[in-house]
């Protein structure tokens, strides 16, 4: 039987022919050689079997389609992972167990995020403009200027002369209380519209805002020890998860008044630029081009797939997130240095945030998701650990200055259709949110809303800094 040599965009190179749906969700399910993940697996296993030497004559056996896919449902199982009872769950598992019950408990208030929606939509109908508060930078820089985001949205500061009409999101964490405090005071003497989100704590802060999106939490020992009991890089991520579910619902409580509001498309997405440039200024499409979306439905769907990919990344890379801790905790050990890309937006402000142990060193960036070359070719020396979280693209300079230098490189980044390029790095997390970002489509409308990528970066840069602490924590016991 002929067969063809391709190259999948995790730069495997496997026998393309009747097989070859086998062979490509194979290649989907297995990681770098080196980040431990199903490396005694029979996934793994089954892997070799069908792109080896054996390969040949086991292709033409699956020529047949139901033997084909009898065995292709055999590879799912074999995909499963197996847990011990009585195992307790990894740090990693935990963490991200504590994001998906946050989704879920958001769908459970999303009835309050709807009628906080067309509150807001009622009064951007009515000429209002809508901005975005915080003490904390990183929630304000996750709402503007995001793909599947608003065009409309603005950052609000102490300059800016609020009007009756207009609405403002506030967004706490709990971390500066009175701050926080002094900032809904200001915002609510102005009459404008205030919509909060953030834990309700001593009940302080909720009395300041009109309407209060609780992103509370009840965190178990387990989940906030590493990070010296503090809860902000939980709750934080609640908040974004409950501000993006807002975000659909507003935008579909303002087609139910005869508009759509104008959202971006991931800048880093081929013609997106472009296709931004179309709408300077402009909050919304012209009329009744899109069909009237009913109350929950997008905020749901947010909900929904976010939920769905904190799962995978619990179900298939939390052993990627282990590897990627004790390689870490390997080179601390030994005296060497981590450090980090940290995309813009969210993620960017993640490291030295409330509860994190600054385990790691920023490397700063020359543009988009590129690190500075000069900065990593400073930095890195042998025995280093260089953790990027980017966005679509691997960092080919940076990895091979890092492998010249003989530095450990780790990759956080989704992916393209198109093969990425050497060298490959030495681990590997997939952070599993879907190329070009947003998660939710709209009827009739040209792209996908509401983001995912900066929530997932920064459950991932967590889930490593708490694995690492977990891991010293252990070693210093013993």
């Amino acid at each position: 039987m002929l067969s063809r040599t391709v190259k999948t965009r995790h730069g495997t190179s496997l026998g393309e022919s009747s097989g070859s749906m086998i062979s490509r969700w194979l290649a989907r399910r297995s990681v770098i050689p080196g980040s431990a993940r199903f490396s005694s697996s029979p996934l793994l296993l089954m892997r070799w079997w069908v792109s080896g030497s054996v390969g040949a004559a086991i292709r033409g056996w699956l020529s047949c389609r139901s033997l084909g896919r009898i065995f292709f449902v055999l590879l799912l199982l074999a995909s499963v992972p197996v847990v011990t009872a009585g195992q307790p769950p990894s740090f990693a598992e935990a963490y991200l167990g504590a994001l998906i019950e946050g989704t879920e408990d958001a769908r459970h208030r999303l009835p309050a995020i709807t009628r906080a929606a067309e509150a807001a939509a009622e009064r951007l109908l009515a000429g209002g403009e809508l901005y975005m508060a915080s003490t904390r930078y990183d929630f304000t820089s996750e709402g503007r200027a995001r793909a599947g985001g608003l065009m409309l949205l603005r950052q609000y500061d102490s300059a800016v002369n609020l009007r009756v009409q207009d609405v403002v999101v506030v967004g706490w964490s709990g971390t500066s209380p009175a701050k926080d405090l002094a900032l809904l005071k200001r915002v609510r003497a102005s009459g404008a519209l205030t919509i909060g989100m953030g834990p309700t704590g001593d009940g302080a802060l909720p009395q300041q805002v009109d309407l209060h999106l609780e992103s509370a939490l009840a965190l178990s020992p387990v989940v906030r020890k590493p990070f010296g009991g503090e809860s902000y890089p939980v709750i934080s991520l609640q908040n974004l998860a409950v501000q993006w579910a807002w975000t659909g619902e507003l935008a579909a409580a303002l087609t139910r008044g005869g508009y759509m509001p104008v959202m971006y498309q991931s800048v880093l997405v081929p013609g997106a630029r472009d296709r931004n440039s179309r709408y300077p200024g402009r909050r919304f499409h012209e009329k009744d081009k899109i069909p009237i979306v009913p109350p929950g439905q997008l905020g749901r769907s947010y909900l929904q797939a976010l939920g769905n990919c904190f799962q995978q990344l619990k179900q298939y890379d939390s052993d990627s997130i282990a590897a990627v801790a004790r390689a870490c905790v390997k080179a601390r050990r030994s005296g060497h240095q981590i450090y980090t890309f940290l995309i813009q937006h969210f993620p960017y402000h993640q490291l030295g945030a409330p509860g994190d142990p600054v385990f790691m060193e920023k490397i700063e960036r020359s543009g988009g998701e590129i690190p500075d070359p000069e900065h990593v070719k400073k930095s890195l020396q042998r025995g280093d650990v260089f953790f990027f979280v980017g966005y679509f693209r691997r960092p080919d300079v940076a990895f091979r200055l890092a492998k010249d230098v003989g530095a450990v490189s780790v990759e956080v980044i989704s992916g393209t259709d198109e093969p990425q390029p050497d060298p490959v790095p030495d681990y590997v997390i997939r952070p599993h949110w879907p190329y070009q970002d947003a998660l939710v489509s709209v009827p009739n409308y040209d792209i996908r809303i509401l983001p995912s990528s900066g929530i997932l970066q920064a459950a991932v840069y967590w889930s490593v800094v708490g694995s690492i602490a977990v891991e010293e924590g252990a070693e210093s016991s013993q």
